[in-house]
C-alpha cells in the first residue's frame, strides 16, 4: 500500500492553486505513488506529499524534484513555481521561510544544486560517412525504453574514428536523457585524474554536488556517482579507455541512463557489457567522406585520384580526413596532381599531419607502449614477403607467422591478441588469421628492428 494522499487545502491562494497543479501533473504520469516518486525525487515521500497539500507554497527544490519525477519540464515548473512565488498571500519568499522543516536526504540535498544541465559532449571533429548500419547496430544496444540496458564498448583499430562514432551516437541518445551528458576523456593527455575515484569525483561535481560534499573515501564517492546515475536520466561518454580498472567501478547496468566507451582494445576484462567493433571504412564510404572534406564537385571531377588515395589510406579515416584537408587547404591544385604528391615519395603515412593531429604520433604512442616480443612478431608480420589483398590489408595465419619467428618467450597468438587490443592489428573472420593495415605495415618498417636496439628483455613502457 502507497502513502494516501493527504486532503487539499481548501483554500490558501497560490499555494493551493500551485499544489492542484502538482496533483494534475501526478495523474497525467500515471498516478505513481509517493513511495515512488520519493525514488526518483530523492525527497521523502512525506515532503512530497506536503508539497501537493497546498497549505504553503513548497520549496523551490522541492517543486522542481516533484515535477521533474512526474516527467515535468524543469523550466516550466520553475516559471510556475516563481509566479506563484510572486503572488504568495503574506507576501515573503517561499524559499526564505520553507514550510517543511524535514531534514533533506544527504544526497537530494547536494544533487539538485542550482546549476546548468551538464552538457560537455564535445564539437564533432571530422564529417561521419558511410557508418549507417553500424549507427543502427548501436542504436538497437542502447535502445532508450528497455529496462536496463549495458554499457556499450566501442572498440576498434587506430584512427578508426571510435570517438567521432560515438559524439554521433550520443547526441542521439542525447534526445531523450534530459539530466545531461558527461564526457569524460581518458586519452593520457588529457588533464585530471584517470582513477576510478578521480573521475567520479569529476563527474560529481560536474551534476552540481559542491566540494565540500563529495566524500573524501573512494568507495562512497563512487557510490554516490552510481546512486545519481542509476536515479536521474543522464548520458556518459568515456573517450579513449586504456585499461579495465579505469572504468570498471563506474560502469552500471541502469533503467534511465546510458554508458558510452571508445577503446582500441575490446576490454575483455569488462564483464557485463556489449560490444560493437568498427572496422574501417567501405571504399563507397571512404569516397564520401572525402567528398564531405574536399567538396563533392571537385571529386567528382576526379574520381580516380580519390581512389587512389582512399587505397593508399587503407579506408581509415583519420588517415583520409588529414589527406582530405591537407587537399582541402590547396583548392587551386588539380586534385590528381596534389594526391599524387601526398602517396608518392616517403608513402601517405610521412604526409599525413595537420596542425597538431598526426596518425604517426598515434602509432607512436602504442608501439612505445608495446613489449618487446610483440614488437619482434609485429616487424616479422610487416617484413614478410606477403601480398597485399584488395583491400590493401596484408593477412597471415598464426600457424605461419609461428614457423617464420624464431622462438618466442609468450605463445604467438597471444602475441598477436595483444597486438589486435593495442590497435594495430585485425582479426579477421577466418579462424587464427589476422591482417595487418597498410599504413601500420608501412610505419612499422620504418622502425629500427627490435632485434637490434633492445634486449627482449626489457619491459615495455607504462601509461
Amino acid at each position: 500500500m502507497g502513502r494516501p494522499e493527504k486532503p487539499l487545502a481548501p483554500d490558501a491562494g497560490p499555494a493551493t492553486v500551485f499544489a492542484r497543479e502538482l496533483r494534475r501533473l501526478r495523474v497525467m504520469a500515471g498516478s505513481p505513488s509517493y513511495r515512488e516518486l520519493a525514488k526518483r525525487a530523492l525527497f521523502s515521500a512525506s515532503v512530497l506529499s506536503d508539497a501537493a497539500a497546498g497549505h504553503r507554497l513548497p520549496t523551490l527544490q522541492v517543486a522542481l524534484a516533484f515535477a521533474e519525477a512526474c516527467g515535468g519540464d524543469r523550466a516550466t515548473w520553475e516559471r510556475r513555481w516563481r509566479e506563484a512565488a510572486r503572488h504568495h498571500d503574506d507576501g515573503r519568499r517561499p524559499a526564505a521561510q520553507p514550510v517543511h522543516r524535514v531534514r533533506e536526504t544527504r544526497l537530494r540535498a547536494v544533487a539538485r544544486a542550482v546549476l546548468p544541465t551538464p552538457a560537455q559532449l564535445p564539437m564533432e571533429r571530422r564529417p561521419l560517412a558511410g557508418r549507417d548500419e553500424r549507427l543502427r547496430q548501436a542504436r538497437v544496444l542502447t535502445a532508450l525504453g528497455t529496462a536496463t540496458a549495458a554499457p556499450l564498448v566501442i572498440h576498434g583499430q587506430v584512427g578508426v574514428g571510435k570517438s567521432a562514432f560515438a559524439l554521433r551516437l550520443a547526441r542521439e541518445l542525447a534526445v531523450g536523457l534530459s539530466d545531461g551528458q558527461l564526457y569524460v576523456n581518458l586519452e593520457p593527455a588529457a588533464d585530471g585524474r584517470k582513477d576510478a575515484a578521480g573521475i567520479a569525483g569529476g563527474v560529481l561535481r560536474a551534476l552540481g554536488v559542491a566540494q565540500e560534499h563529495v566524500p573524501d573515501d573512494p568507495v562512497q564517492r563512487v557510490g554516490l556517482y552510481r546512486s545519481l546515475l542509476h536515479e536521474r536520466r543522464l548520458l556518459v561518454v568515456f573517450d579513449g579507455v586504456r585499461h579495465e580498472r579505469q572504468v570498471r567501478e563506474l560502469l552500471a547496468a541502469t533503467p534511465h541512463s546510458r554508458i558510452v566507451l571508445t577503446a582500441r582494445g575490446r576490454l575483455l576484462g569488462l564483464d557485463g557489457v556489449r560490444r560493437l567493433r568498427l572496422p574501417v571504412l567501405d571504399r563507397d564510404g571512404s569516397m564520401a567522406l572525402l567528398a564531405d572534406v574536399i567538396g563533392g564537385e571537385r571529386l567528382r571531377a576526379a574520381p580516380r585520384a580519390g581512389l587512389a588515395l582512399a587505397e593508399a589510406c587503407g579506408d581509415l579515416p583519420l588517415a583520409l580526413n588529414l589527406a582530405g584537408r591537407k587537399l582541402a587547404a590547396r583548392p587551386e591544385a588539380r586534385l590528381d596532381e596534389a594526391v599524387a604528391e601526398l602517396i608518392d615519395g616517403d608513402g601517405p603515412l610521412a604526409r599525413l599531419r595537420v596542425g597538431d593531429e598526426s596518425l604517426t604520433e598515434r602509432l607512436e604512442d602504442v608501439y612505445r607502449r608495446l613489449t618487446p616480443w610483440a614488437r619482434l612478431v609485429l616487424r616479422q608480420f610487416a617484413g614478410a614477403k606477403l601480398r597485399p589483398s584488395v583491400d590493401t590489408v596484408a593477412y597471415e595465419s598464426v600457424t605461419a607467422l609461428a614457423r617464420s619467428l624464431e622462438p618466442v618467450a609468450e605463445p604467438v597468438e597471444d602475441l598477436l591478441e595483444s597486438l589486435v587490443d593495442s590497435g594495430v592489428l585485425e582479426r579477421t573472420d577466418v579462424p587464427g588469421q589476422y591482417g595487418l593495415p597498410p599504413l601500420v605495415r608501412e610505419f612499422v618498417l620504418s622502425q629500427s628492428d627490435p632485434m637490434a636496439s633492445a634486449s627482449l628483455t626489457e619491459p615495455a613502457r607504462t601509461a
